[in-house]
């Protein structure tokens, strides 16, 4: 009974937020979804740095967050009226690094988690907030783009979790996600290239072609992949189930973008092509 109620719940939160986000997607000002991409991301950003703490790294969260503001600000497209300057990701990086270094020192902590600490700031930039930026240009290209990346990885989600409980025989990282198999994990990435085939063919990404759809759809699903794998490395080493509980039975926000961080960038790249 218990899981049937779990379940429930999970159903129930993917009506409510799959449609809101859609809806924000295409019915309103490209401004609002990359004022919620901003918003998810740096929550992602906090869970990430509380994993970190529950590990033993000293993170500095207020420069981390504040670096991650900083980050969408300089963004290129974030607000239009502003020129280009991708040079400045790469100042906001370093800045961070800089204070978060100073931060260590300040805070007094203990010298052998000092670089750990400062390093795990850094990292949360890196692996989130920066790869976030790619769904804002994809959302400058098209709409139809951003839910192209959607369905990539949903797709793979859906054929992996459904070819692995029926097929799955070999673990695919038996000590980071023991449910997870390689079977499951081919599976998702035939789904996701059979899905960017049909979207390079039909009306959702007619621009790439049936080729290059399927070669989008099977290199971001297999970076998704790997995104969740890492996810779910840290949240074994700081010993919990979820990264937050935000939406019920679907953990955090870092749980729900995961394979997006990954997936994102490598989409980003087949639509640069494109312009």
């Amino acid at each position: 009974m218990t899981s049937i109620f779990v379940a429930l719940k999970r159903e129930a939160a993917a009506a409510v937020a799959i449609p809101a986000v859609l809806a924000i997607l295409f019915l309103t000002p490209a401004l609002v979804f990359d004022v919620l991409v901003a918003a998810v991301s740096l929550a992602a950003l906090w869970e990430f740095y509380r994993l970190a703490e529950k590990s033993g790294h000293p993170v500095a969260k207020t420069v981390g967050i504040g670096g991650g503001v900083l980050l969408f600000i300089a963004a290129p497209g974030f607000f239009p009226i502003l020129p280009p300057r991708e040079f400045h990701l790469v100042l906001v990086i370093g800045l961070v690094g800089l204070l978060a270094a100073f931060a260590e020192l300040a805070a007094s902590v203990e010298v052998a988690s000092a670089m750990a600490g400062a390093g795990s700031t850094v990292l949360g930039l890196v692996i989130i907030a920066l790869p976030s930026l790619a769904m804002l240009a994809l959302r400058e290209f098209s709409p139809r783009a951003v839910l192209f990346l959607f369905l990539i990885v949903w797709g793979c989600d859906s054929f992996a979790y459904y070819v692995g409980r029926s097929f799955g025989r070999h673990k695919l990282a038996p000590i980071v996600s023991p449910n997870k198999t390689w079977e499951g994990s081919a599976g998702g990435l035939v789904g996701a290239t059979l899905i960017g085939a049909a979207a390079g063919t039909w009306w959702l990404m007619p621009e790439l072609g049936p080729l290059r759809g399927a070669a989008a759809g099977a290199l971001a699903s297999s970076a998704g992949q790997v995104g969740d794998l890492v996810k779910s490395l840290w949240k074994r080493g700081a010993g919990v189930k979820d990264s937050g509980v935000f939406l019920p039975g679907h953990g955090g926000f870092y749980d729900r973008i995961d394979s997006l961080l990954f997936a994102g960038p490598v989409l980003a790249a087949f639509v640069a092509r494109l312009r």
